[in-house]
């Protein structure tokens, strides 16, 4: 992931993906100097009742088209993880693959972000529910409406989440060489 690029862009560009089959929540981000702007948010909805082809080639236009007329320079997907329902966490996998296929191809850099760590960027603590990030998301970002589905300001998190990393922190980015630190698995 090229951080050291990417923080000295300026502006720079960021969409924030909250995958799903049925709904995919997005959010973009423009950051200006240290001035961060909600550009647009929302949700790409799927036909609920169509098969999962249907709903990902849907999904995927839809995502297409976001990112020819927004074209974000990095995007902030929600990372994988396993939930009690293991289908639930099948079909979130299908999504991101999704996502990080369009990406591949449009030359989009992806950065990863646990639910945890969105959390306490945004809102301060891991566990926050969905409404306190939406609050924290509205305060940041100075929005007068609540981004509605709370997939959008999820989303909206995401984004600001990649722009609150210290690896995107202009001063520390030009001091040091900072690398994403390796998982233990």
């Amino acid at each position: 992931m090229p951080f050291r690029q990417l923080a000295t862009r300026d502006p720079l560009i960021v969409a924030g993906i909250d995958p799903g089959t049925h709904l995919l929540g997005f959010g973009v981000v423009g950051r200006k100097g240290s001035l961060m702007i909600a550009v647009d948010h929302g949700a790409l909805r799927a036909p609920k009742d169509a098969g999962l082809c249907e709903r990902m080639k849907v999904l995927a236009r839809g995502l297409r088209a976001l990112f020819a007329h927004h074209k974000p320079d990095v995007i902030a997907l929600e990372e994988a993880f396993v939930a009690r329902n293991i289908q639930s966490s099948l079909r979130l996998g299908e999504a991101r693959g999704m996502v990080l296929c369009i990406a591949a191809e449009l030359d989009i850099p992806v950065v990863d972000y646990p639910t945890a760590r969105v959390k306490v960027a945004i809102a301060g603590h891991g566990g926050a529910t969905k409404q306190r990030v939406r609050t924290a998301v509205m305060r940041e970002l100075r929005l007068l409406e609540a981004p509605d589905p709370l997939d959008a300001s999820d989303a909206l998190a995401l984004a600001l989440a990649l722009l609150h990393d210290p690896r995107m922190n202009r001063r520390l980015a030009a001091a040091l060489s900072v690398r994403p630190r390796a998982r233990k698995r």
